[in-house]
């Protein structure tokens, strides 16, 4: 009899730390899918590293939709005994994700107000409210009380079966701009109103993601609480072919928006020096504004401004300029921009310094001694010393895109990235090189 009692003991024990092992796995399971989500919430809220991140994220997608069903049998499972430890932490790490899409989403409502949706702005804001609304109720059911999580579900189903309408799938359809249910898309119109603003459409682009990995996760659920678990893997592997498709567009319209940089900062260029004129704004606030406007804009090239009084006559300026601007006359300045692409290797600092050193802008010759001896010093024009620069400055765009010789007098002031600009300040003129 002590046998038989010691032997189910045994027995119990075994099955008890079966059971634990078990529940232990796939909280581990659930926190990895989870931390996956965390990731791509971390990834995609930083707006200037939006290209690599819609690389990173490529394999978070799956990990995340693979414990939207678990995570549902984990948090149901403890009706009626309670909640346990392992269920607070992972409903905490669930809630810790949703804070984090939440700062997503309020940049990405900023930039919706700069979108004129005209009408099919209903349209969209329809299926975000639709989106958001079920979420909520999901959350709500989720989050619930032991003892309110079975009424939780039936509100949950019934808000979703009423009002989701296949939302998430409408707004893939509008990304992918499918029978042009948006008109031009949702990716192209914020190119439009931002004026092609990589960091805000990178913004935008992030709420749309958002958007459609709560579709996804609100559909997985629903199948789940339905009893229709058969179904879940299928409809989670639509899901990651549709988030694939969703990040090599936006992919596209991100190197969409960074080839236009050029075209759209001439006419932000042209814009700044109408309404801020040679009379109204001096040379040296000027150059320091435009800088920081366009490196703030266009944060993945290196930028130099150059603004100086409008003389004119290359014995005064003799500039070179490569797939940059040369503004001269204009509303009472003369300006310089040039730019390179940050991936690009600084220049040989050293080396640059002894190209702008070995410039000649003047001769000189003994003056008269009375009473003492002294030298003179003649000025060499600005299109003369600039002749004066090696082959490789002078004749090619690399590793030096802007080069030049602006005399003193026309008071040029200088604002460019660190380490990209070697500039001499010489007894006639500014020497300069950038690159």
């Amino acid at each position: 009899m002590k046998l038989l009692l010691v032997l189910a003991l045994c027995i119990t024990g075994l099955l008890a730390g079966d059971v634990k092992q078990k529940r232990s796995s796939t909280t581990d399971h659930i926190s990895s899918g989870l931390n996956a989500a965390k990731d791509i919430a971390s990834v995609i809220s930083n707006s200037t590293a939006f290209a690599t991140g819609l690389v990173k994220i490529a394999d978070k997608v799956a990990p995340f939709l693979g414990v939207v069903a678990p995570f549902i049998s984990f948090v149901f499972g403890f009706i009626p005994k309670g909640p346990s430890a392992e269920l607070l932490a992972i409903r905490n790490l669930h809630k810790d994700i949703d804070t984090r899409f939440d700062q997503v989403d309020r940049k990405f409502s900023d930039v919706k107000q700069l979108i004129n949706w005209s009408s099919v702005k209903v349209q969209f804001s329809s299926i975000e409210q639709k989106i958001n609304a079920v979420y909520r109720k999901y959350k709500e059911m989720y989050q619930a009380p032991t003892n309110a999580l079975a009424g939780e579900k039936q509100l949950f189903i019934s808000n979703y079966e009423s009002d989701f309408q296949n939302s998430g799938i409408k707004l893939y359809d509008g990304v992918l701009n499918v029978g042009h249910v948006f008109g031009d898309g949702l990716l192209v119109p914020c190119m439009t109103y931002t004026k092609y603003d990589r960091r805000k459409c990178s913004e935008f682009s992030s709420g749309i993601l958002n958007l459609l990995l709560k579709s996804a996760e609100l559909e997985l659920a629903y199948l789940q609480l339905k009893g229709l678990s058969s179904n879940v893997d299928y409809h989670a592997k639509q899901w990651k072919t549709r988030m694939d498709q969703v990040r090599s567009a936006m992919s596209h319209a991100d190197r969409t928006i960074a080839s236009k940089y050029h075209d759209q900062s001439n006419a932000e260029i042209d814009r700044y020096a109408l309404d801020h004129p040679g009379d109204k704004m001096n040379n040296h606030d000027w150059a320091n504004n435009m800088y920081n406007s366009l490196s703030r804009k266009y944060y993945w090239r290196d930028w130099m401004v150059i603004s100086y009084k409008d003389v004119t006559g290359g014995d005064k300026h003799w500039n070179k300029v490569c797939g940059g601007y040369g503004k001269f006359r204009n509303h009472g300045r003369n300006i310089l921009i040039a730019s390179v692409d940050k991936r690009t290797r600084h220049l040989d600092n050293t080396k640059a310094h002894s190209v702008v050193n070995a410039v000649h802008d003047h001769t000189s010759s003994k003056g008269h001694c009375r009473p003492h001896c002294g030298t003179v010093y003649h000025r060499i024009d600005s299109h003369t010393a600039y002749d004066t620069f090696p082959a490789e400055v002078k004749d090619h765009c690399s590793p030096y895109v802007a080069s030049g010789v602006i005399y003193n007098d026309a008071q040029p002031s200088y604002k460019a990235a660190a380490n990209r600009l070697v500039l001499r300040n010489d007894k006639f003129n500014h020497i300069h090189v950038f690159g």
